[in-house]
């Protein structure tokens, strides 16, 4: 991976939507569940190289002001999620309306309390684009889109909500914005907001040329 100029960016929003998303993903993998296992591939194929490379992060561990921000749990506490994201398969362009066919997403997040609640997310995507209004960004930067691939849910959390672990579940057609919105800026740069003492968030985006 090549150094790319580091370009800073805060954006307050982000402090009521960073980490909403993911719980709608889990309501959405729960509800969807049955249909997208039985229509399942058996597997999918990883091509070309990188052309993009990204990785994000999200902690709070201020204990009473994290409930509020994590919009799923209201005793005090703590969450965290961290991930990576790399797209490949297209022609190289930044312009909105690009579309790749390969891309690999890797991330995890957890809450405390309760005890033994880590979500780990793989993502085998086939398609993706880059557009404007994302839910994230909605008059902001162009960012990621996944429209075709597989998703699979792992670890102690998985297990005790009852999702199959390692199971490649495919992404709806059309995909919704709660699965398939990934909220990744198509910007070179870093991207940060820290909207309270101790909760931070980061984005970083490299193109490869």
């Amino acid at each position: 991976m090549k150094n790319q100029p580091t370009t800073v960016h805060s954006w307050r929003r982000w402090r009521f939507i960073a980490f909403p998303p993911l719980v709608a993903v889990l309501f959405a993998v729960a509800l969807t569940l049955p249909a997208l296992v039985a229509a399942a591939p058996s597997a999918l194929a990883y091509g070309s190289a990188d052309q993009w490379q990204t990785t994000f992060s999200i902690t709070c561990n201020n204990t009473s002001l994290c409930p509020a921000a994590s919009g799923i749990f209201a005793s005090p506490g703590t969450f965290g999620f961290w991930g990576w994201c790399a797209f490949g398969g297209s022609d190289g362009s930044s312009a909105v309306g690009t579309t790749g066919n390969t891309a690999d997403c890797q991330f995890a997040f957890y809450t405390r309390p309760p005890a033994n609640d880590v979500f780990h997310f793989t993502y085998d995507v086939t398609g993706w684009s880059i557009n404007t209004g994302s839910v994230v960004f909605p008059s902001g930067p162009p960012t990621f889109f996944v429209t075709s691939g597989t998703f699979e849910v792992q670890g102690p959390a998985a297990a005790l909500a009852g999702f199959p672990t390692g199971v490649p579940i495919p992404f709806p057609t059309p995909c919704p914005a709660i699965l398939c919105d990934l909220g990744i800026p198509a910007v070179p740069g870093h991207f940060a907001a820290h909207p309270f003492p101790g909760y931070e968030i980061n984005i970083q985006v490299t193109k490869v040329p």
